[in-house]
């Protein structure tokens, strides 16, 4: 909800509460009356001045106390509003890349699976030797490569509505709805390059950066946790056959033998 409609519906409940107010003040100062002095003419002429000024109190007092009133709880219930979605977003995000983290990703994949009907990939990313960087040039810049890979993979996410995240350590995951295994490849190549050629540059330290990817396609109805199997066991494969490189998971086709 935006706040143009967050300030439109706190106005309607201020005119309604409001409203509501004044009808029931002024019905009950009326009843009021009416059981204090009754209705013949010369008791209203009595008290016609007390009448004139129970009445204006009973329609000045809730309108301007209402609105004040619904007000600041408007005001507090958004308050409250606010920081809890700001408390979902923190529980989801990862602090260091601001990525969504591994339970971030889920939620989100999976929301986006339970709409898409077309084939659907993923990529898993992994820096190479990782370890090397942190030990040849510290932990900060073992972050600034894990943030710079971050930076890619949102700049693609957001031309192409990709869903993406950290799944911890130096592994990345890309959800790529609508996308199938050749053309997920092609994107995951894209990927691969655009980081071999943008070296990790930090406190006047460079390093070059290489990442291993696996892919996999969505078959039929496969979970969101088999398609992310399938797609770690294609980077296991890129890492043990020489890193820097995209391999695409091969499903196993079962042969049977006809007599």
């Amino acid at each position: 909800m935006d706040e143009a409609e967050t300030k439109r519906k706190t106005l309607r409940r201020i005119a309604i509460v409001t409203s509501i107010s004044i009808l029931m003040s002024v019905a009950i100062t009326l009843v009021a009356m009416i059981c204090a002095f009754g209705l013949d003419l010369d008791n209203a002429i009595k008290v016609s001045l007390v009448f004139k000024i129970g009445l204006a109190i009973g329609i000045v007092a809730p309108a301007v106390i209402c609105p004040l009133t619904v007000y600041k709880i408007a005001i507090t219930i958004g308050e409250r509003d606010r920081a809890q979605v700001e408390l979902r977003r923190l529980a989801d995000t990862d602090q260091l890349t601001g990525l969504l983290n591994r339970r971030g990703f889920d939620a989100a994949a999976e929301r986006t699976i339970a709409f898409c009907n077309s084939p659907t990939s993923a990529l898993m990313i992994d820096i190479d030797s990782f370890k090397k960087l942190n030990d040849s040039f510290g932990h900060d810049f073992g972050d600034a490569a894990l943030v710079q890979v971050a930076q890619i993979l949102r700049s693609m996410a957001t031309a192409e509505g990709f869903v993406v995240g950290r799944q911890g350590g130096e592994e990345f995951i890309a959800l790529l709805p609508g996308v199938s295994g050749p053309e997920a490849v092609g994107i995951a190549e894209r990927l691969r390059e655009i980081c071999a050629i943008t070296p990790v540059e930090y406190r006047n330290k460079s390093a070059p950066l290489a990442v291993s990817i696996g892919v996999s396609t969505r078959r039929q109805q496969n979970s969101l946790s088999q398609l992310v199997s399938e797609a770690d066991s294609a980077l296991y494969r890129a890492k043990q056959t020489g890193r820097n490189r995209v391999v695409l998971h091969q499903p196993v086709v079962s042969l049977v033998r006809v007599a």
